[in-house]
């Protein structure tokens, strides 16, 4: 399923904020949505210190069963 998170990411490129679960998401099931919430929290992007202090975003995960 997919899982949508919302996400707000600073200057730094740091995400300081993520809610998985947001529309455009198929599957609410929780085993999915904490580690996508863990993922989108581990995320780094480009830093720029010209950027707005505050981002938003969103990041979609693709889970799939697999063999």
């Amino acid at each position: 399923g997919r899982v949508v998170v919302s996400i707000e990411v600073d200057r730094t490129g740091r995400v300081i904020s993520a809610v998985p679960g947001v529309r455009g998401t198929t599957n609410n099931s929780k085993c999915l949505l904490e580690p996508a919430k863990r993922a989108a929290l581990a995320t780094k992007f480009n830093a720029d210190e010209n950027a707005p202090s505050k981002q938003i975003g969103k990041i979609i995960y693709n889970f799939a069963l697999s063999e």
